[in-house]
């Protein structure tokens, strides 16, 4: 039997009422809308989107874009009927409306239509082939292993990784199953299990390629019923808030997490999703500098005094 791939739909809200929000999706239709019954529903008072304004339907292996709209549905700019979409595509309901980034995530497969026999498929033995022969001795099974291993020495250039189950034990962090999602960009992952580690490397399980980010900057992972993140850089390379953490702290909804001074910059919406955020990073006020000594009076006979006033903008998380 073949099988057929199990791909869910993932919408990150990038602009808009829901902007912050991850949807992962696993229905074959899918309406978008002011109607309550739509997966992707939007308020009611927002009367430039369409009861059912569009619907994304799967076929095949792809997802196909259709509009149903009034005032038009827009793919990377441009106002589309029709339009099959591919991960990383901007859909826009309206113009300058509702702005979501499309990603698929390809999960278990399910039984569908036979498949081709596999390439070097098992050879028959007919009743009037040769006797067959006996089956070579086995081999004595090796002594159980402790359940970590030691890791062993690294051949000299390259180091080698542990496994991250084994990682994890050695470091004394328990693998646990739980959801977890970031979203970076148009890039959306979801992890089934922490502990994971974020930074620029290869062997990274989220791997951002950006200048202020280390090989191994982070690590999320579970404990006490809480998400946790961890500072693997050992040089204060992460900010809560604006504040350094302490080599690992707890997540609450509502934190803004950096990764270096000037590196990316996110917010844990709860429930295990961390999604980007692009605003300016909260300023403190600057105590007003001492005012300079008047003038002259004779340079400023004839003159009029002026106060100006200072503006001040509030930022909130």
């Amino acid at each position: 039997m073949s099988m057929i791939p199990d791909i869910s739909v993932q919408l990150v809200h990038i602009q808009g009422p829901r902007k912050g929000d991850i949807q992962e999706i696993n229905d074959a239709d899918i309406s978008i809308g002011r109607h309550p019954d739509c997966q992707v529903a939007f308020p009611k008072d927002m009367t430039n989107i369409s009861r059912i304004h569009a619907r994304i339907v799967r076929e095949g292996n792809r997802f196909k874009l259709i509009d149903t709209s009034t005032n038009g549905t827009y793919v990377n700019g441009q106002r589309i009927s029709e339009a099959f979409l591919k991960d990383g595509d901007v859909v826009m309901f309206t113009e300058n409306g509702p702005k979501v980034s499309f990603l698929t995530q390809t999960g278990a497969s399910q039984p569908g239509a036979p498949q081709a026999l596999p390439l070097t498929a098992p050879r028959a033995v007919s009743v009037t082939s040769a006797p067959l022969q006996p089956p070579p001795p086995r081999e004595t099974p090796a002594p159980p292993r402790a359940a970590v291993p030691p890791a062993a020495p690294a051949p000299p250039g390259r180091p080698m990784q542990p496994p991250p189950a084994v990682a994890a034990a050695l470091a004394g962090i328990e693998t646990v199953k739980v959801p977890f999602a970031i979203q970076y960009g148009p890039a959306l992952k979801s992890f089934h299990s922490l502990p994971i580690v974020i930074g620029s490397g290869p062997g990274c399980d989220f791997p951002i390629p950006h200048a202020a980010v280390r090989e191994r900057h982070a690590q999320i992972f579970f404990t006490a019923n809480q998400y946790w993140i961890k500072d693997l850089t050992g040089a204060a390379g992460i900010t809560i808030n604006g504040l350094p953490i302490n080599t690992q702290t707890a997540l609450e909804a509502g934190m803004q997490i950096a990764l270096g001074a000037n590196g990316p910059r996110f917010r844990f919406i709860g429930g295990g999703r961390l999604a980007q955020i692009d605003e300016p990073a909260t300023q403190e006020a600057q105590p007003p500098s001492a005012a300079p000594p008047p003038p002259p009076a004779s340079e400023t006979a004839g003159t009029e005094t002026k106060k100006g006033g200072g503006l001040f903008k509030k930022f909130f998380s």
